[in-house]
Parts: C-alpha cells; structure tokens; sequence
C-alpha cells in the first residue's frame, strides 16, 4: 500500500514538472534592452527599448532613423510609434521579432535577436543619418 502511494505521489511530482517546465517555455518575455539583426545588405539594424518609459530609438548601422514609443496591445504584440514610422511587431516566446526596414532585405522581414536587456545607445554624430532615415521609406 504504501508503495502504491509512493509510487502515485512520485508520478504526480513528474507530471506536474513536466506540464510546467512546458508551459514556461512559451511565456513571451518583456519587449526591453537590445535587439540587432544580421548584416542585411551590408547594414544592420538596432534597436533599443526602455520599459520606464516606454521609449525606442531605431538605428541602422550605429546611424540613429527614428525614435518614440511603445505600447503593448496584448501578450507579445506591441505597437511602435515613431517620429518616422508607425508599426506593429509580435515578441517570439525566444525574446526575438521581425522588423520590416522597406529600403533592406526587399522589403522581407528582417529577424531583429535580444542581446542584452539593458539598451544600447550611439551618440557617435554621423553626416549621412538622411541617407539611412530615406530606407525607411523606400
């Protein structure tokens, strides 16, 4: 009898770990710190979020093209508000989303990677920020 109880209690234990450390590995994390793309087209894309206040800055190439805020809409689906672009991104359960920079990659999206949770920020000023802001438009 004992061993029975045993046995039932052991297999619940498991079962319960099992069920939760699956249901932890799709929790969406929070939308903050640094995320960078690849080299796409011999440029890559950055950007930064602030959770205290909901702030963003976009560069491509350490070249700043836009800044605002963010909201979130729903569980990993956020809108950004830009000074040049409004849009909407889904957060991916791995802490990544697709960003679409129409002047780049054909206008296909563009898969932007979490590299730190603390933002990044340039303040190197650069001559040509016009030419990268235009590829937000194409």
């Amino acid at each position: 009898m004992r061993n029975k109880i045993f046995a039932t209690l052991f297999l619940t234990t498991v079962f319960v770990l099992l069920l939760g450390g699956c249901a932890s590995s799709n929790i969406i994390p929070a939308l903050k710190g640094g995320y960078q793309s690849e080299i796409v087209d011999g440029e890559f894309v950055q950007m930064s979020f602030q959770p205290d206040n909901n702030s963003f800055i976009e560069y491509i190439s350490n070249r700043e093209v836009d800044k605002g805020t963010f909201e979130e809409l729903k569980n990993g689906l956020y809108k950004i508000t830009g000074d040049m672009q409004e849009f909407e991104i889904t957060l991916n359960s791995d802490n990544s989303f697709d960003l679409i920079v129409k002047g780049l990659n054909q206008g296909k999206p563009i898969r932007m990677k979490n590299i730190d949770d603390i933002p990044v920020y340039f303040s190197t000023k650069f001559n040509d920020v016009d030419e990268y802001k235009s590829l937000l438009e194409d």
